[in-house]
């Protein structure tokens, strides 16, 4: 039988990248001299963005600290498309002097900060929008959470303390669409022929299928070593599951929960047989899958 977001912080831990005209944002100083932010989102607050209904949502959340004493920030907004292409960071709040302070934020408001995007139509399933403040320290130094493609502008010597902690630096909303309503085939593979080990080293849950915020079904090969908590198929090394997206679905999630020896391969198909993600052997990490196929 195979066997197998808390740390703390402390300033003197983290080095943060500064953003200075002169070198690109490549300068780092010590947070005993800087500041890393808490954000939070508020209870309700929508964690996807339904493209079409966007304008009228509300974004709702908190930017605090977490370490740190800045004079201010300015609170930013970078949208990234699923090609690549980055839009911003434009300045959504600024020159904020108090911690806490709460937002509520519509989607018109952030649709008009961005000179790219005219409507919602202009936003596509797989693109995100970030959310980050910029700190103005005492002395004027100016620091970047992120840079200008988005990227962590961070670091710490042992990167898990910034990672795993339950701090959360920058926000990010992904975009998504009206799934299309139809039967989705997943074909499930392991190559060491003993079936999945996921989020556990002999078993785990299988990959989920999450219909505007339940778990409406969850698949995956079984394994010979402990029952799986989930209705699992196959004969360890191969199988093929179905789920139902029905009429009516907001927003479709695809959960997957890790792969424990880097061995589990499979492929998602949409109602018409088209292909619609290819994960190979260890390809996979756990979280959300790009899965997309919007309702026509």
């Amino acid at each position: 039988m195979k066997n197998i977001y808390i740390l703390s912080l402390f300033l003197a831990l983290f080095v943060l990248n500064t953003s200075c005209d002169d070198d690109g944002g490549t300068s780092a100083i010590d947070t005993s001299y800087g500041a890393l932010p808490d954000l939070k989102l508020a209870d309700g607050s929508p964690e996807f963005i339904v493209n079409t209904t966007f304008p009228t949502l509300e974004l709702k959340f908190q930017v605090d600290l977490s370490v740190g004493e800045p004079q201010s920030y300015d609170l930013k907004a970078l949208y990234k498309t699923v090609d690549g292409d980055i839009y911003g960071p434009v300045t959504i709040d600024a020159n904020v002097t108090t911690f806490p302070k709460d937002y509520v934020i519509t989607g018109s408001e952030v649709i008009s900060a961005f000179s790219e995007i005219s409507s919602s139509s202009d936003m596509n399933a797989g693109d995100n929008i970030l959310f980050y403040p910029v700190f103005t320290m005492e002395d004027g130094t100016v620091l970047e959470i992120l840079n200008k493609e988005g990227q962590p502008n961070y670091y710490a010597p042992d990167f898990n303390a910034v990672e795993n902690n339950a701090y959360t630096y920058f926000l990010a909303y992904p975009v998504t669409c009206a799934p299309q309503p139809g039967v989705y085939r997943i074909d499930m593979h392991d190559i060491f022929d003993d079936g999945w080990q996921t989020n556990d080293g002999n078993g785990g849950n299988g990959l989920q299928l999450i219909l505007d915020g339940e778990i409406v079904a969850e698949v995956g090969l079984c394994n010979p070593y402990v029952d799986s908590p989930f209705e699992c198929v196959g004969d360890y090394s191969n199988g093929t599951a179905t789920v139902t997206i029905p009429e009516g679905t907001e927003v479709a999630v695809w959960q997957f929960p890790g792969d424990q020896y880097d061995e589990i391969s499979f492929e998602i198909y949409g109602p018409n047989d088209e292909l619609l993600l290819e994960s190979g052997v260890g390809e996979s990490a756990g979280g959300p899958l790009t899965v997309i196929l919007c309702a026509e």
